[in-house]
């Protein structure tokens, strides 16, 4: 996640941690289990890209 904050979308959209959103985000194996996004979990991951592209398409907009 270099173009956005991995932290900010953790807490806004998931209310968890950084290091949470991150295992899941990259399959790490916890107790031998891998673990990743749930299917709901990956639709409120897309919700909240396409949130976050509004508002910046809206910051862009109001730039004067």
């Amino acid at each position: 996640m270099r173009v956005i904050n991995a932290s900010y979308i953790a807490q806004r959209f998931f209310g968890k941690s950084k290091s949470w959103f991150s295992q899941k985000l990259n399959n790490h194996v916890k107790n031998g289990t891998p673990i990743e996004l749930t299917s709901a979990e990956i639709e409120t991951l897309r919700n909240a890209l396409y949130t976050i592209s509004i508002e910046l398409q809206e910051a862009a907009d109001n730039l004067q």
